[in-house]
């Protein structure tokens, strides 16, 4: 059997075996290793299509036909994959009943594809043998199952777009920005692709038509695997230890100043305001208020009013005056908004609050 060993095919194939390298180490790593095995599936995936598109540009696939039934496609699985990484990346992890739902359709993936493989056995590899249903499975699963895995694949980006943007509110690593940038060009790249191999090849394409897409998709599956490898071994540790510091820090820094500097007697404050005065991101003042101290802003603010309305009310020289005056004087700027507050943190109203004091 000749191969055809031109500089494309042997492109292709280097980058895959370094790129299924990177996979293995992903999957096999023990920091972090709840992240890192969703990043190397992911990349193994991947990779196993790159091999599938090799035995039909190395000329493997024409010597032994029975190769093209070998279950290469697990397209359904790296979105899913993907997500997963970055949930577990980001201390978000997916239940495992719910994660075992994300990967359900992969399953049935394979269940498609080995199901034409036993429709081809049955009639001894003999299309002119098949039944009308027969000839509609086997001539269409590969532009239904590329088509499903496209939207599956977006599907998952959006939610991991959602995902990234939610974290850069504690000043998320940047790093891990590369590799989603790396999906969406991929999956910008693979839909053009698919469109026109479907409509003018019928999947009936010869690979070097197709060399651009694949060099493509070998640099992004090394990039991914080298870029998640770096990550995972170089930064991720250090990055997690000083993200929780530091948000500790803020979160006590936001109460010694709103104790100290009485932010919360302006009627006006609001979380621009609180964040200029401390020279923090709003995105990341409202991420430390919710996630560690957890309170919404208001909430964290309407707080040390009602702590302060509770202190006039307690004071000779202020029992004179009204309900609402002390109100005023606590930083509410409305009625309406400090019964509110003061049911919800007091689980009374003022003025059973006030008989219970004297």
């Amino acid at each position: 059997m000749e191969l055809q060993d031109n500089l494309y095919n042997l492109f292709i194939l280097f980058g895959t075996l370094q790129a299924l390298i990177f996979g293995f180490l992903l999957l096999l790593k023990s920091t972090f290793k709840d992240a890192t095995k969703y990043l190397g599936l992911c990349v193994f995936f991947l990779v196993l299509y790159l091999v599938w598109v090799l035995k039909a540009s190395l000329g493997i696939q024409a010597h032994y036909p029975y190769l093209r039934f070998i279950p290469l496609f697990f397209l359904w699985g790296i979105g899913p994959a993907f997500y997963a990484y970055l949930r577990f990346f980001f201390r978000k992890p997916i239940p495992l009943k719910k994660l075992k739902l994300h990967f359900l359709p992969l399953w049935f993936e394979q269940l498609f594809f080995n199901s034409i493989t036993l429709i081809f056995c049955i009639n001894d590899f003999e299309p002119k043998n098949f039944n009308s249903f027969e000839h509609f499975l086997a001539f269409n699963v590969f532009e239904i199952e590329h088509y499903i895995g496209l939207f599956s694949i977006a599907y998952y980006l959006v939610l991991s777009i959602q995902l990234y943007r939610q974290q850069l509110k504690v000043d998320v690593n940047k790093k891990i920005a590369y590799i989603l940038f790396c999906f969406i060009l991929l999956w910008g790249i693979w839909v053009p692709y698919t469109i026109i191999d479907s409509i003018f090849y019928n999947f009936n394409y010869p690979v070097s038509e197709f060399y651009f897409f694949y060099f493509f998709l070998t640099a992004i599956t090394y990039a991914i695997g080298f870029i998640g490898f770096r990550l995972s071994t170089q930064t991720t540790t250090k990055i997690k230890i000083e993200k929780t510091s530091e948000i500790q820090e803020l979160a006590e820094l936001f109460k010694s100043k709103m104790e100290m500097e009485k932010y919360y007697l302006n009627p006006n404050l609001n979380l621009k305001i609180f964040s200029e005065k401390l020279n923090v991101h709003p995105n990341k003042t409202s991420a430390v208020i919710n996630d560690v101290i957890g309170y919404s802003f208001r909430d964290f603010v309407n707080s040390y009013r009602i702590e302060k309305f509770k202190r006039l009310a307690k004071d000779d020289k202020t029992k004179a005056k009204t309900i609402l005056g002390m109100a005023f004087d606590s930083g509410f700027n409305s009625k309406a908004s400090f019964n509110r507050a003061f049911k919800k943190f007091c689980n009374t109203t003022p003025v059973e609050y006030l008989e219970n004091c004297k």
